[in-house]
């Protein structure tokens, strides 16, 4: 299945992703699933995830939903997180997982791609902590244009 060669893509060429544990647990059509472990030296001085880990587990959702919206494309473009805005929410307390979601309509945002050879658009994410708190709200956006011949 083609989401499953975006997962393991992902995860074979994000050392830093792997660093901090994170898993892409499920990729489908603009949507994604990502899980970080409860793990201490993830914690800030409260003893809870800490900031930066939490954006990267956002991140890494974004980054999974925006390549599962894209699938059959996404080996052919050329992906830039352009900018991002995170509000927290409730400290994350142990192990956390991240919903991510493609909010537009995904062929309009395709027609786009092919007309222009470029296209912007946001990805949501929530966070949410392991009893199911909101932890935090999260939007990526990206850019994508058609990969450059070397």
């Amino acid at each position: 299945m083609v989401y499953d060669r975006i997962k393991q893509q992902m995860m074979d060429t994000l050392p830093f992703v792997r660093l901090l544990g994170i898993r892409i647990d499920e990729i489908g059509r603009g949507t994604s699933k990502v899980s970080m472990p409860e793990d201490p030296k993830l914690n800030n001085h409260l003893g809870t995830q800490h900031a930066g880990a939490l954006f990267t587990l956002a991140e890494t959702a974004s980054g999974a939903a925006m390549a599962g919206g894209f699938a059959e494309l996404i080996l052919g473009l050329r992906p830039v997180a352009k900018e991002s805005r995170i509000q927290y929410q409730k400290v994350a307390k142990g192990a956390t997982r991240a919903e991510g979601r493609v909010p537009g309509d995904l062929a309009a945002l395709k027609a786009e791609l092919k007309e222009q050879g470029k296209v912007a658009f946001p990805v949501e994410v929530d966070i949410f902590d392991a009893a199911g708190t909101l932890a935090a709200q999260v939007q990526v956006d990206w850019y994508l244009s058609e990969k450059r011949a070397s």
